[in-house]
């Protein structure tokens, strides 16, 4: 029987649904499921894809879109999916559908939670626990996980600090130590880093710090004057957020070229319930909207705030804490990584359990 459309129309018409109704296209014919696992489509549909969540809650990995209704913006669980998760990971990161998580003192995964693949990187040698690292991608299309761990010596009753950067590129077989790394006397903060345009970003007291994924290089940026100890780095519009709050209100910059602008300031009078609450990542709504993620402390739900029209949305989510952070669901082959010379250890399941 002849295909009623042409493969190039088939792969447009595809490449604009929604994950979750691609997955249960696959299993139409086989013609259906090469089509899907073209390179060519692959890149086609990430590019379309709308930004979504992924929340680590209560041992499971769930994501969450945005949804559109009559004018109005809703965020819709999409229920599909439930990956069990070892409470003791971290998560570095989630980069073209893919996700970086790790175990302290172990072993340190790539996930992608809408194929249900995972791989099992080389284990890093570490000296302590890691305080610092991200996830990411260069211009070149190489993914690296950056590790930093900070030691501590004692000689001569003197105290010496040293941090060791570790950095693997996806499809190699080791972890490369670098040169040049953070200075351990900078206060930069535990936990992952934020991801944008080749560049991992952590935030110090103050200060911005760059991973450049092309030169594997460390760079200092500016940030708004002052010292925060309450804010956090995030991505809004495509360019690096930083997000200041207190008791009586909640600021939201953004960087354009090397420069701070203020985006929004959010006082009691408007919104007061997010005050009360802990910011953990901002997202690009539709229709040129920004959609603000807290866990308020009071209650122990996710809520959802929109920038603009200040409307918030309690989500189903209820937990003492979330791990949260924006997901683009990708159908990148995780076996694509692999070289003639070096196979990750990988499995593949209906459900991965990382126990």
């Amino acid at each position: 029987m002849e295909d009623v459309l042409p493969e190039s129309v088939m792969l447009d018409v595809l490449s604009r649904l929604p994950a979750k109704a691609i997955i249960r296209f696959k299993r139409v014919c086989r013609k259906w499921r090469d089509l899907v696992s073209d390179p060519y489509f692959v890149h086609l549909h990430h590019s379309r894809s709308r930004e979504a969540l992924m929340i680590d809650w209560q041992g499971s990995l769930e994501w969450v879109e945005m949804m559109e209704h009559e004018d109005e913006y809703h965020l819709h669980p999409v229920k599909s999916l439930s990956i069990l998760i070892d409470p003791s990971f971290s998560f570095a990161g989630s980069v073209n559908g893919l996700i970086c998580c790790y175990r302290p003192y172990d072993s340190v995964y790539i996930l992608n939670p809408v194929l249900k693949e995972y791989m099992i990187l080389p284990k890093p040698q570490l000296e302590n626990v890691i305080y610092t690292y991200g996830f990411g991608v260069s211009t070149a299309g190489e993914y690296k996980v950056i590790l930093c761990n900070r030691t501590v010596s004692f000689v001569q009753n003197k105290v010496y600090r040293t941090v060791h950067t570790l950095v693997h590129t996806i499809g190699t077989n080791q972890w490369r130590v670098l040169r040049q790394t953070l200075n351990p006397q900078i206060p930069i903060r535990n936990g992952p880093g934020v991801f944008l345009n080749s560049h991992v970003y952590w935030l110090g007291y103050g200060q911005v710090f760059g991973f450049d994924l092309n030169t594997e290089t460390f760079e200092l940026f500016p940030s708004p004057s002052g010292r925060y100890r309450k804010s956090k780095l995030g991505v809004l519009k495509g360019r690096l957020s930083l997000i200041i709050y207190g008791p009586s209100k909640l600021e939201v910059w953004v960087m354009n070229g090397r420069t701070w602008y203020k985006e929004r300031t959010i006082q009691e009078n408007i919104s007061p319930l997010i005050l009360e609450s802990q910011p953990l990542c901002l997202i690009d709504g539709l229709k040129g909207t920004s959609i603000l993620i807290v866990h308020h402390k009071a209650t122990n739900k996710l809520l959802a705030y929109c920038l603009y029209t200040n409307a918030t949305l309690h989500l189903n989510y209820q937990a003492n804490s979330f791990t949260v952070m924006t997901y683009r669901p990708s159908f990148v082959k995780l076996h694509s990584f692999q070289r003639v010379d070096f196979t990750y250890e990988k499995v593949t399941k209906h459900h991965c359990y990382f126990f």
